[in-house]
């Protein structure tokens, strides 16, 4: 019953990570044109956010999504974090890093 309960979690995970970066890569683009670093480390997550998602869905190599998972949670959490000095509050970073610790979790 909890296996069911796992892959569920992270079908539902794996869609949201799908849903959230659709339109990155014409963003990645405009942003490595501008050589903005915090612009193109969150683009570059998206993509990857994308890819993990695609993996998720098709029940490939668990680690693999362990390790896209850590790392989804690491650049979320220092975009988080890069934002937070620069003085606003991103929520959806967080709730990225959230998302991945949980898929992380779940895999």
């Amino acid at each position: 019953m909890a296996a069911s309960k796992n892959k569920v979690t992270r079908v539902l995970i794996s869609i949201i990570f799908i849903a959230i970066s659709v339109g990155a890569v014409i963003g990645a683009i405009q942003e490595l044109l501008t050589l903005d670093i915090q612009g193109v480390v969150s683009y570059a997550l998206m993509i990857l956010m994308f890819v993990t998602g695609i993996i998720g869905l098709f029940d490939s190599k668990i680690k693999v999504c362990r390790v896209l998972g850590v790392i989804i949670c690491v650049l979320s959490g220092f975009n988080f974090i890069v934002a937070l000095a620069g003085g606003r509050f991103d929520t959806m970073s967080l709730v990225q890093a959230l998302l991945a610790w949980i898929y992380f979790d779940c895999t």
